[in-house]
Parts: C-alpha cells; sequence; structure tokens
C-alpha cells in the first residue's frame, strides 16, 4: 500500500552453459525505485568455455575482473552477501530456472547448514511480468532504462541484468496494482 517501503532485491548469475556451474553473480538491493545495495563475483571458468558464453558473456564482462580465485569462494561471498540484505526483501530473478536455482543449490551443497536460509519464497520476474498481461520474453530495456542507461546496459553482464530486472518487477507490480491484484 501508500507510504510502505518497497525493497526488492535481484540477482543473476552467469554460468558455463546453461546447465554449468555459475562464474559469476550479481546483485542489487532497490529501496523504493533507488539502488542501495551492489554486488558482484567472479570466479576462474573451470574446463572448456561454452561457446555460447563465449560470444556473449564473456563480452559483456570484459571491465569485470575475477574477485575470487574459486567458485566456491564466490559462491561463499555471494551467500554472505545475499544473508546480510535478504530481510523484509521481495527477492527476485529473472527466469530462475536453471542458472540462478542452480547457484542457490551448489550453494547449499557447499554447506548444508544454509538448507533453510536460501530465498523463500524466490519470485520469477518473468511469472511478474505473465501475471501483468505483459510478454515475459520481451525486451523492456528500450523502454524502462532511460537512452544514457540503455546504452550503457550489458546485456549479460550479471549486475545490469539485475538491475533491468529490478525494473520489470516494479512495472509489473505497478500494473498489477492498478488492476487491483497487487499489494
Amino acid at each position: 500500500g501508500r507510504g510502505r517501503v518497497v525493497k526488492i532485491l535481484s540477482f543473476d548469475a552467469e554460468a558455463n552453459g546453461l546447465h554449468g556451474p555459475a562464474f559469476a553473480v550479481g546483485a542489487v538491493v532497490v529501496k523504493d525505485g533507488v539502488c542501495v545495495e551492489e554486488f558482484f563475483a567472479r570466479c576462474p571458468i573451470d574446463g572448456p568455455v561454452d561457446p555460447w558464453v563465449v560470444e556473449h558473456v564473456i563480452p559483456a564482462m570484459r571491465d569485470s575482473g575475477e574477485t575470487h580465485d574459486s567458485p566456491r569462494a564466490m559462491r561463499d561471498a555471494f551467500w554472505t552477501w545475499l544473508m546480510a540484505h535478504k530481510q523484509d526483501a521481495t527477492i527476485v530473478c529473472d527466469c530462475g530456472w536453471p542458472v540462478e536455482t542452480g547457484l542457490l543449490s551448489a550453494c547449499v551443497a557447499d554447506d548444508p547448514t544454509r538448507a533453510f536460509e536460501g530465498p523463500y519464497p524466490l519470485h520469477e520476474v518473468a511469472t511478474m511480468l505473465r501475471d501483468a498481461g505483459m510478454d515475459p520474453l520481451a525486451e523492456y530495456g528500450p523502454e524502462l532504462l532511460s537512452p544514457e542507461e540503455f546504452a550503457a546496459h550489458r546485456a549479460h553482464h550479471p549486475v545490469d541484468d539485475a538491475r533491468l530486472s529490478v525494473r520489470c518487477a516494479l512495472r509489473a507490480m505497478k500494473r498489477l496494482r492498478e488492476a487491483g491484484v497487487g499489494p
């Protein structure tokens, strides 16, 4: 309702192939439309790099170097950040299967004591868009970002994709509220 602070935590991961291990993760926390926290981590890719990743993802991260020596260290850093910022947040990802859910499952496999600490519920922005009568597979960057933001947006960079997912979620939530459906 009115006067309520809307806090959204959005995260996005990049993996070595659709079902491969994550090698980069980005996240943002947005309160009332303003980004107040940001996270980025990247580790070396283990094994041969998927050709699609070489063509689409690696170029988007050319200015974002590795921050961790191993996938486990990257996942631990993300988990620590997630736990510090998830309180009172609506936690979203664009389409969680299989990359983001794979990342979360790997975090729990790393430390089984995490089993009941993860993001629950995890909301998919694609479902929010569908429920708001919007195409969940459409490209909303040109519509939701300023021309300057759109020009700077690096598709397949996890921080930029997490930021755009928040904009999409906020648009869907607004449309649902206007229809008398959302909170």
